[in-house]
């Protein structure tokens, strides 16, 4: 099982990335002062959902449906996080279609 993880809103990502999970802010290199989310390293990973049309039926088809998860690697002192930004993501990918 893996250890339990901090979740919060997409709308406060950018601030609760600032400290560590025990609450004590994240050491920078020197002059910084936050951590800009936009400035991390983007990376993205396809996963799939899938569903069986009729789990009752031994040969019901079963339809998978692609999800797109993204994560940005920042980083700090202690070295490199992955923050998973999928929803965080959304509104920004709208604003660059718009443009």
């Amino acid at each position: 099982m893996t250890p339990p993880c901090r979740t919060f809103s997409s709308a406060t990502l950018e601030s609760e990335i600032q400290t560590y999970d025990t609450g004590k802010k994240r050491k920078l290199e020197r002059g910084q002062k936050n951590i800009d989310l936009s400035q991390c390293a983007l990376m993205g990973m396809l996963q799939y959902e899938c569903r069986i049309d009729q789990p009752e039926k031994r040969d019901s088809p079963v339809r998978c449906w692609p999800v797109r998860r993204w994560f940005r690697r920042c980083q700090d002192k202690k070295g490199s996080f992955l923050v998973e930004t999928t929803d965080w993501e959304k509104p920004r990918q709208s604003d660059e279609a718009a443009a």
